[in-house]
Protein backbone atom coordinates (compact mmCIF):
# COMPACT_ATOMS: atom_id res chain seq x y z
CA UNK A 1 0.00 0.00 0.00
CA UNK A 2 1.19 3.50 -0.86
CA UNK A 3 2.53 5.35 2.21
CA UNK A 4 0.12 8.26 1.64
CA UNK A 5 -2.79 5.84 2.00
CA UNK A 6 -1.36 4.52 5.28
CA UNK A 7 -1.38 7.92 6.95
CA UNK A 8 -4.11 8.34 9.56
CA UNK A 9 -6.83 10.95 9.13
CA UNK A 10 -9.04 12.25 11.92
CA UNK A 11 -12.24 11.12 10.21
CA UNK A 12 -10.88 7.54 10.17
CA UNK A 13 -10.24 7.57 13.92
CA UNK A 14 -13.05 9.61 15.49
CA UNK A 15 -13.54 10.26 19.18
CA UNK A 16 -16.93 8.85 20.14
CA UNK A 17 -18.81 9.21 23.43
CA UNK A 18 -16.45 12.05 24.49
CA UNK A 19 -13.48 9.80 25.36
CA UNK A 20 -13.48 6.67 23.19
CA UNK A 21 -11.10 6.12 20.28
CA UNK A 22 -8.66 3.48 19.06
CA UNK A 23 -5.35 3.84 17.27
CA UNK A 24 -4.21 0.82 15.23
CA UNK A 25 -0.58 -0.25 15.09
CA UNK A 26 0.73 -1.63 11.82
CA UNK A 27 2.05 -5.20 12.40
CA UNK A 28 5.31 -4.35 10.64
CA UNK A 29 6.13 -1.95 13.50
CA UNK A 30 6.39 -4.93 15.85
CA UNK A 31 9.33 -6.38 13.93
CA UNK A 32 12.13 -6.54 16.50
CA UNK A 33 14.75 -6.11 13.78
CA UNK A 34 13.45 -2.58 13.10
CA UNK A 35 15.03 0.30 14.94
CA UNK A 36 12.60 3.20 15.25
CA UNK A 37 13.64 6.72 16.15
CA UNK A 38 12.79 7.01 19.85
CA UNK A 39 12.85 10.81 19.66
CA UNK A 40 9.82 11.09 17.36
CA UNK A 41 7.34 11.16 20.25
CA UNK A 42 9.17 14.00 21.97
CA UNK A 43 9.88 15.88 18.77
CA UNK A 44 6.22 16.04 17.66
CA UNK A 45 4.83 16.99 21.07
CA UNK A 46 5.01 20.79 20.58
CA UNK A 47 3.19 20.55 17.23
CA UNK A 48 0.43 18.37 18.72
CA UNK A 49 0.12 20.57 21.81
CA UNK A 50 -0.19 23.68 19.63
CA UNK A 51 -2.90 22.05 17.50
CA UNK A 52 -4.71 20.93 20.66
CA UNK A 53 -4.68 24.47 22.06
CA UNK A 54 -5.99 25.83 18.77
CA UNK A 55 -8.81 23.26 18.57
CA UNK A 56 -9.89 23.90 22.17
CA UNK A 57 -9.16 27.64 22.11
CA UNK A 58 -6.74 27.34 25.02
CA UNK A 59 -3.67 29.49 25.51
CA UNK A 60 -1.21 26.75 26.39
CA UNK A 61 -0.94 23.05 27.05
CA UNK A 62 -0.92 22.72 30.86
CA UNK A 63 1.05 19.55 31.48
CA UNK A 64 4.39 17.87 31.99
CA UNK A 65 5.14 15.03 29.59
CA UNK A 66 8.76 14.24 28.72
CA UNK A 67 9.33 11.52 31.30
CA UNK A 68 6.00 9.85 30.58
CA UNK A 69 6.94 8.17 27.29
CA UNK A 70 7.95 4.49 27.25
CA UNK A 71 9.34 2.54 24.31
CA UNK A 72 10.09 -1.11 23.61
CA UNK A 73 13.37 -2.61 22.38
CA UNK A 74 12.88 -1.50 18.78
CA UNK A 75 11.88 2.05 19.73
CA UNK A 76 8.09 1.82 19.30
CA UNK A 77 6.22 3.86 21.90
CA UNK A 78 4.45 1.44 24.24
CA UNK A 79 3.23 4.00 26.74
CA UNK A 80 2.38 7.69 26.69
CA UNK A 81 0.67 9.56 29.49
CA UNK A 82 -0.31 13.13 30.09
CA UNK A 83 -0.64 14.65 33.53
CA UNK A 84 -3.74 14.83 35.64
CA UNK A 85 -4.56 18.29 34.21
CA UNK A 86 -5.94 16.49 31.14
CA UNK A 87 -5.31 12.97 32.23
CA UNK A 88 -5.04 9.68 30.58
CA UNK A 89 -2.69 7.53 28.67
CA UNK A 90 -2.21 5.03 25.92
CA UNK A 91 -0.32 1.79 26.17
CA UNK A 92 0.55 -1.16 24.00
CA UNK A 93 1.47 -4.69 25.00
CA UNK A 94 1.34 -7.27 22.23
CA UNK A 95 0.19 -9.97 24.69
CA UNK A 96 -2.54 -7.86 26.34
CA UNK A 97 -6.01 -8.72 25.01
CA UNK A 98 -7.03 -5.04 25.42
CA UNK A 99 -4.52 -4.26 22.65
CA UNK A 100 -5.97 -6.75 20.13
CA UNK A 101 -9.32 -6.46 18.37
CA UNK A 102 -11.12 -8.04 15.42
CA UNK A 103 -13.35 -5.10 14.59
CA UNK A 104 -14.17 -1.69 15.97
CA UNK A 105 -16.72 1.08 15.53
CA UNK A 106 -13.87 3.49 16.34
CA UNK A 107 -11.77 2.65 13.28
CA UNK A 108 -13.32 3.82 10.00
CA UNK A 109 -10.82 2.34 7.51
CA UNK A 110 -11.52 1.22 3.98
CA UNK A 111 -11.42 -2.57 3.54
CA UNK A 112 -8.04 -2.25 1.82
CA UNK A 113 -6.54 -0.23 4.66
CA UNK A 114 -8.02 -2.52 7.32
CA UNK A 115 -6.39 -5.54 5.64
CA UNK A 116 -3.05 -3.71 5.61
CA UNK A 117 -3.23 -3.32 9.40
CA UNK A 118 -4.47 -6.82 10.25
CA UNK A 119 -2.05 -9.45 11.49
CA UNK A 120 -2.04 -13.07 10.30
CA UNK A 121 -4.96 -13.87 12.65
CA UNK A 122 -7.03 -10.99 11.20
CA UNK A 123 -6.65 -9.00 14.41
CA UNK A 124 -5.71 -5.36 14.71
CA UNK A 125 -3.17 -4.31 17.29
CA UNK A 126 -4.16 -1.04 18.98
CA UNK A 127 -3.06 1.36 21.66
CA UNK A 128 -5.38 0.76 24.61
CA UNK A 129 -6.55 3.61 26.82
CA UNK A 130 -6.01 4.09 30.49
CA UNK A 131 -7.82 6.68 32.63
CA UNK A 132 -8.97 8.84 29.70
CA UNK A 133 -11.77 10.69 31.43
CA UNK A 134 -12.30 13.87 29.42
CA UNK A 135 -12.72 14.95 25.83
CA UNK A 136 -9.68 17.23 26.21
CA UNK A 137 -7.47 14.29 27.20
CA UNK A 138 -8.90 12.05 24.50
CA UNK A 139 -8.35 14.73 21.86
CA UNK A 140 -4.71 15.23 22.78
CA UNK A 141 -3.93 11.52 23.01
CA UNK A 142 -5.72 10.66 19.76
CA UNK A 143 -4.00 13.50 17.90
CA UNK A 144 -0.60 12.68 19.40
CA UNK A 145 -0.89 8.99 18.47
CA UNK A 146 -2.02 9.80 14.93
CA UNK A 147 0.86 12.20 14.28
CA UNK A 148 3.30 9.79 15.94
CA UNK A 149 2.20 6.87 13.77
CA UNK A 150 2.30 8.97 10.60
CA UNK A 151 5.89 9.97 11.40
CA UNK A 152 6.85 6.37 12.12
CA UNK A 153 5.31 5.31 8.79
CA UNK A 154 7.61 7.82 7.05
CA UNK A 155 10.61 6.15 8.69
CA UNK A 156 9.56 2.55 7.99
CA UNK A 157 7.67 2.47 4.69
Amino acid sequence: MDIEKLFFKKQELPILHETCFQIPIHPKLLDTSLKLDEEIAKRIFPEVAQEWCKELKKEKFPTRWEDLIQTNENGLVTGFQISRDYGGGLYFDEEDSNCQIYSSPYIKFSDEKRKEFQNVKNKLFIYAQTNVDSFEGALFLRNWAMVYMNEVFKQVF
